[in-house]
């Protein structure tokens, strides 16, 4: 790696620890504010935005759309990934770590839910809306598996300009779908930004994860 290469890796290591520092440091301050019962002044007008938008075909869309968010949707893709990731790459840690990250963030939501315990906008068994309301289960888990599949598709490429459109597909994703939670009454906004910061957080993580045990696991494979 020439000098420059390694500067600018430096920097976007330092960049991304920030980045996720300070996404940890916002859904603490958010978890904060609704456990000490304040109310946040800028949610209800963002909440009844969005709530306009449910009725006739747009209620129909964030209904269909609603469920690229929910256990059984995020189950099929990331099975769908899994296998693709075993034909195309033969990468069996990405296969782990993806499998593990999917399920740990899933397990880390019920556990806050529980902990915090806030009640829903509404109850709706039909959207997945039902038990406690922070953070959203929906935004966690889209912002974690769409970003393993943007991440891992993206490998496949050197052209940036496919590269920059595999993200910003991923990224539409996890933004309509955290936006469908809101619609449908599922979640307050404070729910879904809660969501959006911690499934980022677990997202870094489980890439830190992955890049320190490929390296690892080549070191043993050699050494063997």
């Amino acid at each position: 790696m020439s000098g420059q290469n390694q500067e600018y890796a430096t920097r976007k290591t330092y960049f991304t620890a920030i980045i996720t520092v300070l996404a940890f440091i916002a859904f603490m301050a958010i978890m904060y504010t609704i456990n000490s019962g304040t109310e946040f002044s800028w949610e209800k007008p963002i909440q009844h935005y969005f709530q306009a938008w449910n009725e006739g075909a747009r209620q129909l869309f964030f209904t269909y759309w609603t469920e690229l968010g929910s256990r059984i949707g995020i189950g099929l893709i990331t099975l769908l990934l899994v296998v693709w990731i075993w034909r195309k790459q033969k990468d069996f840690v990405a296969i782990a770590v993806v499998a593990i990250a999917v399920a740990a963030t899933d397990r880390l939501n019920v556990f806050v839910k529980h902990l915090v315990a806030r009640d829903r906008p509404s109850i709706n068994p039909a959207i997945d809306a039902v038990g406690y309301s922070f953070p959203s289960g929906h935004a966690m888990l889209s912002i974690i598996t769409y970003s393993l599949i943007a991440y891992f598709l993206a490998k496949s490429f050197d052209e940036k300009g496919k590269k920059f459109l595999i993200w910003l597909a991923a990224l539409f994703v996890i933004l309509i779908t955290g936006i469908s939670r809101i619609v449908l009454s599922a979640h307050y906004p404070s729910d879904v930004i809660a969501g959006y910061c911690l499934g980022f957080v677990c997202f870094i993580l489980t890439i830190q994860l992955y890049k320190l045990l490929v390296p690892l696991l080549k070191f043993k494979k050699k050494s063997e």
